[in-house]
């Protein structure tokens, strides 16, 4: 009755296991985020008349960093890892 009765805390999912296949599809798939990231800073750039070569440095630099964001992003807990 009351407080006292009420159940105990639910037990923690266990995180299904990442298979090498998962894996890989998880990379390619931040991999083609990146290089969309990418033509679409260097589409904006040359629309907006920045030069060639900047234009290709800046859109080569953000197909690097968006799946590397994308990776830091995964290492960071999430919501389920937070305690009430």
């Amino acid at each position: 009755m009351g407080r006292h009765a009420s159940p105990g805390p639910e037990p923690e999912p266990v995180p299904e296991p990442v298979t090498p296949g998962r894996r890989l599809v998880i990379w390619v798939e931040r991999v083609l985020l990146g290089l969309a990231a990418g033509a679409g800073i260097l589409a904006v750039l040359r629309w907006a008349g920045t030069p060639w070569t900047s234009s290709i440095w800046i859109a080569a630099a953000v197909a690097v960093l968006v799946p590397a964001a994308a990776w830091l992003a995964s290492t960071v807990p999430g919501h389920e890892h937070h305690r009430p």
